[in-house]
């Protein structure tokens, strides 16, 4: 009976029952130890972040609808103010430019200009006067018909030739205004150590800031009729500068820091930050290559100077009365944080509310929550503990009606498992107890029937260790209720006799689990393997070495289990002359059928089988692990 007793040894790890717990983890089995699920997340944390999640989402959709309402609403509110002042400012820079064209026009009509006989000292007094009552002429001057300057209210440029200059031309048939340009000439003329004492009385600009001018002109008739010269005066640009400056600082509130941009007919910045002025500004500017709407508002965006996005208002400057207007436009410009700031603190407000009540669902969900999941636990770790085969503990009250359900099905499941379980294992161990006495019958007469026959005691004792063998896989099967094996375990199982305290025989290959007919094949074929190993191949001598592995893959009529057997560092490979019961038993594989290669390499000896895998068997309730698999 010693194939009856030595099956009956403990199982091995591969062959473990898989444990459920009530957290929903599993322990798989494998040579790397029991893997772990991962834990799905606690029901008061999902309720938790759950509500908080949708009440920060709310809150956040919330603050984006009444953000970008109150947005739209303010940028029409400011830009409608930005407009207001941008007019302002037009208006403004026509009607100093008209009382400019009309002191030229009526001072040309005076007679101290008209008068050839009036002396210079009469015409200089005249042109000094106009510019100490108005100290942004640069200078004021009488050309005569030729175009040589008569006399100015400095004495500079007095002499010089103008012939050609615009204001002259245009000046001799109508009043004329030009443009702002650069006074090269007249800059020079003005520098310091070249003029006379009168140059201290213009207005000039600031040391840093190329002098820029603007040209008024008359024509001066005479009595009878002829002309007697042009009236021409320099209009110095900072008066236009310091009335922007003193627009500006005249806001208050909200519009305070709003900037004041002045741009030429043909967009060129005559008035503006330092990086902006001097250059044209695009047409499709202000903002993103949107140009202003009708009204003279544009949206939010950015500007070429690279400064923070702006909102912006325009207005043209269109003339007064007579005076043609220069086609002007002045933008102004105020910072969005600035412009918007009020749109931005309610959206601030709105997250900040918004977020609390958020928080506050979130602890309501998460006290809600406990009531909820504390009885769901306990029933959890009771359908663990009915997992287990251990008593039932005592179920807790819920105070859900579906936590009810659960404890009264835990309780039918109890009973049913309970008598289920017990006529299992009276079934189990009355095979058990046949299949062992039926393997000691057939080993007892095997060894009877060989007992007095000459040369067969290596025959009896090949068959005994291929009958333990059997039992060794017996007992797997039996303590996996002869469901399916862990192909790992099989293995393990099979090749343990062989292996010594350094192992020389490695597994390697993927979680499997084979159905019985399978598992009985797996262990023959590997006990002929390190059988005929051990004595003829790589386990014969000390430095041999045998791998077993296995993959699963894809074959043409499902997936397919493919084992591979390789030895190393053995005697040199030999083809047998003659074919025994292990070759054969090799020969036919896992299939049943010639579906395995015997490969005699000069390396060492190689053994492939190739299997198609069954689908996994179904799970039955009369099975307790079944039933602890199926809730693992």
């Amino acid at each position: 009976m010693q194939a009856v007793a030595r099956s009956e040894s403990p199982p091995g790890p591969a062959s473990a029952a898989i444990p459920a717990d009530p957290a929903g983890s599993t322990d798989l089995p494998g040579r790397g130890g029991p893997r772990r699920r991962p834990a799905a997340p606690r029901l008061r944390v999902v309720l938790a972040l759950g509500f908080g999640t949708l009440g920060f989402l709310a809150t956040l959709a919330l603050a984006a609808l009444v953000s970008r309402e109150a947005t739209r609403r303010l940028e029409a509110e400011v830009g409608g103010q930005l407009a207001e002042i941008a007019g302002q400012m037009a208006r403004s820079l026509d009607l100093g430019m008209f009382e400019r064209w009309r002191d030229i026009q009526i001072a040309a009509a005076s007679d101290s200009l008209r008068d050839p006989a009036a002396g210079t000292a009469a015409k200089r007094a005249l042109m000094e006067r106009m510019q100490a009552t108005y100290p942004a002429y640069s200078i004021i001057g009488l050309i005569d018909p030729d175009g040589r300057v008569a006399v100015t209210s400095t004495g500079a440029l007095e002499g010089a030739d103008v012939a050609g200059r615009d204001y002259f031309r245009a000046g001799r048939a109508a009043p004329f205004v030009g443009d702002v340009h650069p006074a090269k000439l007249l800059q020079a003329a003005l520098a310091p150590g070249e003029a006379g004492p009168r140059e201290a009385a213009p207005r000039q600009a600031t040391p840093r800031e190329p002098l820029r001018l603007l040209d008024v002109a008359a024509p001066v008739w005479g009595a009878d009729g002829r002309l007697v010269g042009v009236l021409a005066a320099h209009l110095d640009w900072t008066w236009a500068r310091d009335m922007a400056r003193t627009l500006e600082g005249s806001l208050r509130g909200h519009r305070e820091g709003a900037e004041i941009l002045i741009l030429s007919r043909d967009g060129a910045v005559l008035l503006g930050p330092p990086a902006l002025q001097g250059g044209a500004l695009p047409r499709d500017v202000p903002v993103d290559g949107r140009p202003l709407d009708p009204q003279g508002t544009s949206r939010v965006g950015s500007w070429p100077d690279g400064a923070p996005a702006y909102l912006s208002a325009q207005a043209r400057t269109a003339g007064y009365r007579d005076y043609p207007g220069l086609g002007w436009q002045v933008v102004v410009r105020q910072s969005a944080d600035r412009a918007l700031a009020s749109a931005t603190a309610l959206r601030g407000n709105i997250l900040a509310a918004g977020s609390a009540v958020a928080l506050a669902a979130a602890l309501l969900a998460w006290l809600l929550a406990g009531l909820i999941a504390r009885p769901l636990r306990d029933l959890a770790g009771a359908a663990g503990a009915l997992g287990r085969n251990q008593p039932l503990p005592a179920l807790p009250r819920s105070l859900v009606r579906e936590g009810t359900m659960i404890a009264e099905a835990l309780d039918a499941a109890a009973d049913e498992l309970a008598r289920r379980g017990q006529a299992q294992r009276l079934l189990i161990d009355e095979l058990n107890h046949r299949v062992k006495n039926t393997l000691a019958t057939v080993q007892s007469m095997a060894a009877q029937s060989l007992k007095n026959i000459d040369g067969a005691a290596a025959g009896r004792d090949a068959f005994e260790a291929r009958l333990l063998t059997l039992s060794r896989a017996h007992d797997i099967l039996t303590r996996e209720s002869w469901a399916s094996a862990d192909l790992h375990g099989i293995a393990d199982q099979a090749v343990r006799p062989f292996q010594s305290e350094a192992p020389r025989i490695t597994l390697e290959g993927p979680e499997l689990r084979l159905p019985p007919e399978g598992a009985l094949a797996l262990t023959m074929i590997l006990h002929e393997l390190c059988t005929n190993a051990v004595k003829h191949g790589a386990l014969s001598v000390p430095g041999g070495r045998a791998a077993l592995a296995w993959t699963r893959a894809a074959g043409p009529d499902g997936p397919i289990l493919r084992i591979t057997w390789r030895e190393r560092g053995g005697p040199p490979v030999a083809r047998p002359s003659r074919s025994g019961f292990g070759t054969r038993l090799l020969e036919r594989g896992l299939a049943g059928r010639n579906t395995a290669d015997l490969a005699y390499e000069a390396a060492g000896f190689a053994y492939v089988a190739v299997s198609p895998l069954p689908a996994p068997p179904a799970e039955t309730g009369a099975s307790p692990q079944g039933i602890r698999a199926g809730r693992a």
